[in-house]
């Protein structure tokens, strides 16, 4: 009886302290901790309870008597060990063996708590093969290709001349897990690649994997007389989206197209560096903010040379609208 008492207590103190804290607190602090509190009587203590008050942390979750789930700041860890004897978590527990004398409820929060990160997930892409694919229609296009990878929704590519990649020649952001590139925008010589995945863990947060091992591609173009100078895509000064890809006008000479989308108007760091074979490309899928101004450049290509870029011209990505006719709504009851 004495426990069943204590869990009630315990479960609700946590809705008192919930309560206390500001609407919507949940939503602006997530749980970021798993709290245990070896003495049964600690969580009713008033100095722990205005301790945990005045500094910020909220206990979202009771898994009683002694476990809790909650938002702790990380500068509280120590203060709440030497204070409470409390024990903070921040990342997945291993050994499960020091819960179970807090009982059952402890070790079903243990295991609620470790669903919250990925399991064993993959380090790196592996690349499905280390010989280039020749696609296009002449094929006089390359295609880098690697696996998907488990809880990934994109990829980062890198391309660089040096093995070490000290400088990155290209770095952009994929939906897909393959690339494809055009070697008449480049110089003849020997490139490196690599690619990551952007991994979306079951908190809603996103972490970058680790990169593959790196591979390599040559760029080799059969000479030819030198021709009158391609002329710049025309652009215009501002472009806006909306439910549809990202597109531009289309010269008739233009084979090839390389594109760059940049959150700055100096594309030191472009945030999408690729190649197509049309007028457009989708967006889709991409972490490109919504109502936020990017810029945009297209350099087009005959197929076996480049011209120059073409002026910056301002794209805005807008929310998608009410889908008409949709027949899903609520209704009164």
């Amino acid at each position: 009886m004495k426990k069943l008492y204590l869990a009630a207590a315990a479960s609700a103190l946590l809705n008192v302290l919930f309560l206390r804290a500001p609407a919507g607190a949940a939503e602006e602090s997530p749980a970021n901790a798993l709290l245990v509190i070896p003495s049964e009587r600690t969580v009713f203590d008033s100095k722990f309870q205005d301790f945990l008050d005045k500094n910020g942390a909220k206990l979202l979750h009771s898994h009683p008597p002694s476990v809790f789930v909650g938002y702790i700041p990380g500068e509280l860890d120590k203060e709440l060990n030497e204070k409470f004897g409390a024990l903070v978590y921040r990342d997945k527990v291993d050994d499960w063996s020091s819960f179970a004398r807090y009982g059952e409820n402890a070790v079903y929060a243990v295991n609620a708590w470790n669903k919250r990160f990925l399991e064993d997930p993959p380090e790196a892409p592996l690349v499905v093969s280390s010989k280039v694919q020749q696609v296009g229609r002449k094929r006089d296009a390359l295609r880098l290709t690697w696996n998907e990878v488990m809880k990934a929704g994109a990829y980062r590519l890198q391309i660089s001349a040096d093995e070490d990649f000290t400088a990155i020649g290209l770095e952009t952001v994929l939906a897909r897990n393959s690339y494809q590139l055009v070697p008449a925008f480049w110089k003849d010589g020997v490139y490196f690649w690599r690619v990551a995945g952007l991994l979306t863990l079951n908190t809603g947060e996103t972490r970058e994997g680790a990169f593959s091992e790196v591979y390599s591609f040559a760029v080799s173009k059969p000479a030819r007389a030198p021709g009158p100078r391609l002329p710049a895509p025309r652009l215009p000064p501002k472009t806006r989206v909306k439910g549809r890809p990202l597109s531009w006008a289309s010269p008739s000479s233009f084979k090839y197209y390389h594109m760059q989308l940049s959150e700055t108007a100096d594309f030191e760091a472009p945030l999408l560096d690729v190649f197509t074979d049309t007028c457009a490309y989708k967006l889709s899928g991409l972490p490109v903010k919504r109502d936020t101004p990017y810029y945009m450049r297209v350099m087009g290509s005959d197929g076996a040379a480049a011209g120059v870029w073409s002026e910056v011209s301002e794209v805005i990505v807008e929310a998608p609208g009410p889908i008409l006719g949709d027949t899903r709504r609520f209704r009164k009851k």
